[in-house]
């Protein structure tokens, strides 16, 4: 398809900003949406696939032309709280220090026991972050949610499941009643404002399909099926056929910074019409 309104793409964690950049590159200005596979206990068992194939390493592709009409929208449903640091040395989506000290040290400051035996040992700290996302602020104002995913023990990083700017001030975020409430809210909201986005633009959307962020379904648990069956998401759903993802890592466009980006701990919704 040589113009494509919008590309939908699934890729293997990790390999998102690759694809990201090589979609810019041949479809410069095309909006992409999209989400990451994702398997049960990050034992690298996910796969994406296409009509052809399936694949543990791949990317699938999906673009969207002009005849369909389309909307999408991918929301990080968080507040700003006061506490805000510098990444002052990383590298991709590892951080090696915050504040000019061990990155780790500040996790533990923030999180306390909770993440104790990470910070001494390293490991993965997915559950006890899920509820914590930390921001990014674009130039136009747009926040950049990110996963802290894991401690690096005695060399003191901390990873992420997207990219970290060396220099970036980092948001903590507050999640309120989202969990709660399976973020019933925020699945309402998705739905609003990928109708009134795109091509689309209003319209009645014939099918839909809901990106949920597999961190945020960790921190609702047994709650998500409230959030999808709530009556702030069905009643405007209604007899709408919705599938739904959860994924470790969220692609979408910055109406407005212009920008596709890797970002984590969000819920979208794409509409078809």
């Amino acid at each position: 398809m040589a113009s494509p309104q919008v590309i939908f793409m699934g890729a293997t964690p990790g390999a998102e900003e690759g694809v990201i950049a090589s979609i810019n590159e041949h479809f410069p200005g095309v909006p992409v949406y999209g989400g990451t596979a994702a398997d049960d206990a990050l034992a690298g068992e996910w796969k994406v696939m296409s009509a052809d194939a399936v694949s543990s390493t791949g990317v699938s592709l999906v673009g969207v032309g002009s005849s369909v009409k389309f909307g999408a929208s991918m929301l990080g449903p968080y507040t700003e709280t006061e506490k805000k640091v510098i990444a002052t040395k990383t590298e991709g989506r590892r951080v090696f220090e915050i504040d000019g000290k061990p990155a780790t040290d500040f996790v533990l400051e923030w999180l306390g026991d909770d993440v104790k035996e990470a910070y001494d040992n390293g490991g993965l700290i997915l559950p006890q972050t899920a509820q914590k996302p930390v921001g990014i602020k674009k130039p136009s104002g747009e926040i950049v949610t990110n996963h802290l995913a894991a401690l690096g023990g005695e060399e003191k990083y901390v990873d992420f499941f997207a990219p970290i700017p060396e220099g970036a001030e980092l948001l903590i975020m507050d999640s309120g009643d989202g969990p709660s409430t399976g973020y019933a809210d925020a699945l309402a909201n998705a739905y609003d404002t990928a109708k009134s986005q795109g091509s689309l633009a209003g319209g009645p959307p014939t099918a839909g399909m809901i990106v949920y962020c597999g961190g945020m379904a960790i921190a609702v648990g047994d709650k998500l099926d409230e959030g999808l069956t709530s009556d702030a998401f069905a009643s405007k759903v209604g007899d709408l056929p919705v599938l739904g993802m959860t994924c470790f890592g969220e692609q979408a466009y910055l109406e407005g910074q212009k920008e596709n980006v890797q970002r984590n701990l969000s819920v979208g919704m794409i509409l078809f019409g």
